[in-house]
């Protein structure tokens, strides 16, 4: 529900207007008050036979003053406009071109919040507070010929916006060109500035006090092997795909997957993802099926992707068994870490010359972990190729030893070769 109450624009002088929808911004809950004295005041206007001149100015009270950033009105501290941009398109939750927003209040992080203001009248249209985003990205928008990138915001699940709606995602495209036009309360845009980075550097100043920053595509974990025919020897981090009759993109990154960008857009966090497994794998396209177990459900539920081309399905799976994301039995591990990549953390287990990757401790567990259970396998598989007839010694480093638990053929033949040392081994037993 937009903040703008035309009701109080046809009635009332500029000045209080521009006061009654700030006040509103911050409280949607007072707009039906706001909208009730606006048609009893019409109505007595009406009735009373008084003019309708909403030019009019109000004569104010000396100790009365209007809202800027940083100063107090009746005691009431306005928060500070960190960042605002102009001429913003934004594809959700509205399509259309709107102000940008960043409210930054150093005392209250509770009233950080990410607003979509419309540019004619001044009204806030959405507000998405910082404490209720889940996750930012910054994505670069696929088969465009100028550069471009999308922000796309993830609210927290069961969250809700101050009417008590359920909150709903934000996505939003910066270009990079220089950042004419915006303007920011903590730092001056560089010469090396574009709109996307100033963008970016502003959500993560409201965002870092929730432990959390916009994340981006890292070639580290995975680009595509398709080359963009608009842009040749440029890296591409999509990789299309069909939902149901829906197209879109998946960008496979270092905290989880987005499949973007209609609406409604999907971010699977590895924490939520039980497994991911293939289907219908053709000669030219393969099917991802992700296994998601959520919070509402006791059951996990099956998202299927279609039509991924067959070209990029090495780098995917690649990027599926480094996280372990194939592997089902990995999926309380993965819940009870609850993946944290937003939290810088010691790495110890790594290259030192590699890329940084955010998260690299849970991902050293994790690797920990599937070569524990490998070594288990291995000691089960020398046992028992122990009792079948081979010396001791023999065959540790073999291998083929799946080979010789499948094939009985093959160990008696290693038994008649073998002679005397296969009768002092039968001694023995």
């Amino acid at each position: 529900m937009s903040s703008y109450i035309p009701e109080v624009a046809s009635v009332f002088p500029d000045e209080l207007v521009k006061r009654i929808h700030q006040t509103v911004a911050q409280n949607v809950k007072l707009q039906q008050l706001f909208l009730d004295i606006a048609v009893f005041v019409k109505t007595r206007q009406t009735q009373d036979g008084l003019p309708n001149d909403k030019k009019r100015k109000l004569e104010y009270d000396a100790t009365v003053t209007t809202h800027t950033n940083g100063t107090t009105q009746n005691g009431l501290t306005e928060p500070t406009i960190a960042y605002e941009c102009k001429d913003v398109s934004f594809q959700v939750p509205a399509r259309k071109k709107l102000k940008l927003q960043v409210v930054a209040d150093a005392q209250e992080a509770s009233r950080q919040e990410i607003r979509m203001q419309n540019q004619q009248s001044n009204g806030i249209e959405y507000v998405l507070p910082s404490h209720s985003i889940e996750q930012a990205f910054c994505l670069p928008v696929p088969d465009k010929q100028q550069r471009q990138w999308n922000f796309v915001l993830f609210p927290k699940p069961g969250a809700i916006t101050a009417e008590g709606l359920p909150s709903e995602q934000m996505v939003f495209a910066m270009n990079e060109t220089k950042p004419v036009g915006a303007t920011s309360a903590a730092q001056a845009p560089t010469e090396h500035d574009t709109f996307v980075t100033v963008t970016e550097r502003e959500l993560n100043r409201v965002l870092q006090p929730q432990g959390k920053h916009v994340v981006i595509p890292n070639p580290a974990e995975f680009a595509s092997s398709i080359e963009q025919a608009h842009r040749k020897g440029e890296k591409a981090y999509h990789v299309k795909a069909f939902r149901g009759s829906k197209d879109g993109y998946l960008f496979f990154l270092s905290n989880g997957i987005v499949f973007g960008f209609k609406k409604p857009l999907a971010y699977f966090p590895f924490s939520a993802v039980n497994a991911i497994s293939y289907q219908s794998v053709l000669q030219r396209t393969f099917n991802l099926v992700i296994s998601i177990q959520e919070e509402t459900s006791a059951e996990a539920k099956d998202i299927e992707f279609s039509m991924l081309d067959q070209a990029d399905f090495a780098g995917i799976d690649e990027y599926i068994k480094r996280h372990g994301l194939n592997d089902a039995s990995m999926a309380d591990e993965r819940r009870a870490k609850a993946y944290n990549v937003n939290k810088e953390k010691k790495r110890t287990d790594v290259d030192p010359d590699a890329p940084a990757v955010a998260g690299g401790e849970e991902q050293s567990e994790l690797q920990k972990a599937e070569q524990q259970m490998q070594d288990e396998e291995d000691e089960e598989e020398e046992d028992y190729v122990a009792s079948g007839g081979e010396s001791e010694g023999e065959g540790d480093d073999s291998d083929e030893g799946e080979e010789y638990d499948e094939d009985g053929g093959q160990e008696e033949g290693m038994d008649e070769d073998m002679g005397e040392e296969d009768d002092a081994e039968g001694d023995e037993e």
